[in-house]
């Protein structure tokens, strides 16, 4: 591995921070997500009005970071602690204040800030009355919000992350671009429109970071899951192959290209889908693509795609495996409590399939394992989370030395317990426990898992130690 590769974590302030509405902060589209549970055992939710306390312990939180050899920290400047409504003119000077003391800290402890522009945080506002990036004037209020940001961060932060997972925005479009599905409005044709819009509010994010910080390096992300054809048989690897187009190649298809890909058009055409894309705003993704300096993914897991037996139409067959929701299942892999199934050599794959499909470098910014924890004689013996992480660095390790794929860094999520996209308490990240539950908040406290030190080794020995021979 590179002798400055970047090792560290990454959390979403979001979903950590708590801080509800202090010093100026306003309402977000993950306070006020109303959660659909995910499969698996039982949800213990919580609300946001503390999470896990991230935004007054965040000093004592980065200790432990550096504590653990980080040398690079990914989190997310939430967007209406910065622009509490979304759509005003002026910043939130206390919003700004607060991530520049984080930043400052961090560069103290010799960690990288790695900042993600749009994370689950889009204010309230913007989602009730404008409808958010479905609405290009939301655009326009995304660009003058990362204007403020890399204004007063210039020469601080090197690496911007435009927009977290970015390809997720069609099919949990409340949470993560801030958009409820007009009534008149088919699935394909929100699909078609707001992949378009999200791009080019991604375009947006990296001419101003460009202009005002040319020295700062720019990626577009994903949340990434590759798609195994579910059978040997012709149908089924056409399908998985459709979807794989869909949901992961599709938006670094535009990002890198720097247009519409070929098959995206024919989707929309076959479907007599009219999409609103001027001129100005193509000419602003081509020009986007030539600043790019890499590209992000998250990844915990590979899915499977089947086609379906009963649909003879192609265009409703498509359609069908677009959205589908039937939860098929790998079985030759082994899943956690919420049935997340655990492929590490699907990380290797996807390093590969992606190096070589877009030749840029390449940067990991979430991997990790939720697990229902608890605390016991204030210690948490995690070797679940640990054999996950040994086979998952192993991956990584295989694509960069064996494979030649160019890798800058590995963010494992996460550094600290906290809330989950469905803001559940249960389902924990963390290498350090924070003492809450669903109910209670208990006192908060930070205990190191035995992960905790197992990954500050794997720092410290820059990969080459990964047992588990932990004494704890």
């Amino acid at each position: 591995m590179k002798k400055d590769f970047l090792w560290g974590g990454a959390l979403s302030n979001v979903q950590a921070e708590g801080g509800y509405l202090e010093d100026g902060k306003g309402l977000n589209v993950y306070d006020t997500l109303v959660v659909t549970p995910e499969p698996g055992i039982a949800p213990m939710f919580c609300d946001t009005a503390v999470a896990t306390d991230h935004y007054h312990h965040y000093k004592e939180d980065i200790d432990l970071m550096a504590e653990m050899g980080f040398k690079a920290y990914r989190f997310s400047v939430v967007w209406s602690r910065i622009h509490p409504l979304g759509d005003e003119e002026q910043p939130n000077l206390a919003g700004l204040d607060y991530y520049e003391d984080m930043i400052d800290y961090l560069l103290e402890k010799g960690i990288e800030p790695v900042v993600s522009l749009v994370h689950f945080d889009m204010p309230d506002h913007l989602l009730r009355e404008y409808n958010g990036f479905l609405n290009k004037q939301v655009i326009e209020f995304f660009a003058r919000h990362v204007e403020s940001i890399v204004e007063r961060f210039k020469g601080k932060v090197k690496y911007y992350i435009t927009y977290n997972e970015i390809n997720l925005a069609p099919y949990m479009p409340d949470l993560v671009a801030g958009v409820y599905k007009p009534d008149d409005m088919s699935q394909e044709e929100l699909f078609s429109q707001l992949t378009i819009n999200v791009q080019i509010a991604h375009a947006r994010a990296v001419d101003v970071i460009k202009r005002i910080d040319p020295q700062a390096q720019v990626g577009g992300m994903i949340g990434h899951a590759p798609f195994y054809p579910l059978t040997c048989q012709s149908q089924d690897i056409i399908a998985a192959d459709f979807k794989n187009k869909m949901h992961n190649y599709l938006p670094f298809d535009i990002m890198t290209s720097g247009k519409l890909p070929e098959y995206f058009i024919h989707f929309m055409k076959q479907r007599d889908i009219v999409i609103d894309f001027n001129e100005q705003e193509q000419a602003m993704i081509a020009s986007s693509a030539q600043k790019l300096d890499y590209l992000s993914f998250s990844y915990y897991r590979s899915s499977v795609q089947g086609s379906y037996d009963d649909i003879d139409d192609l265009i409703a067959l498509e359609n069908a495996i677009l959205f589908d929701k039937r939860g098929l299942k790998n079985p030759y892999y082994p899943s956690n409590e919420w049935g997340w199934q655990i492929d590490s050599e699907g990380l290797r794959y996807s390093l590969i399939d992606f190096y070589h499909r877009y030749h840029k470098p390449l940067f990991i910014v979430e991997n990790g394992i939720g697990i229902d924890e608890q605390l016991k004689d204030g210690k948490v013996i995690d070797d679940e989370r640990i054999a996950y992480y040994q086979k998952h660095i192993t991956s990584i390790k295989r694509a960069v030395l064996h494979d030649g794929v160019d890798l800058m860094g590995y963010l494992a999520w996460s550094p600290i317990d906290f809330l989950s996209s469905h803001k559940e308490i249960r389902k924990r990240y963390g290498f350090v426990y924070v003492n809450r539950d669903f109910k209670d908040l208990l006192d908060l406290k930070r205990y190191r898992k035995k992960s905790f030190y197992w990954y500050q080794k794997v720092i410290q020995t820059h990969s080459e130690d990964l047992n588990n021979d932990i004494d704890y």
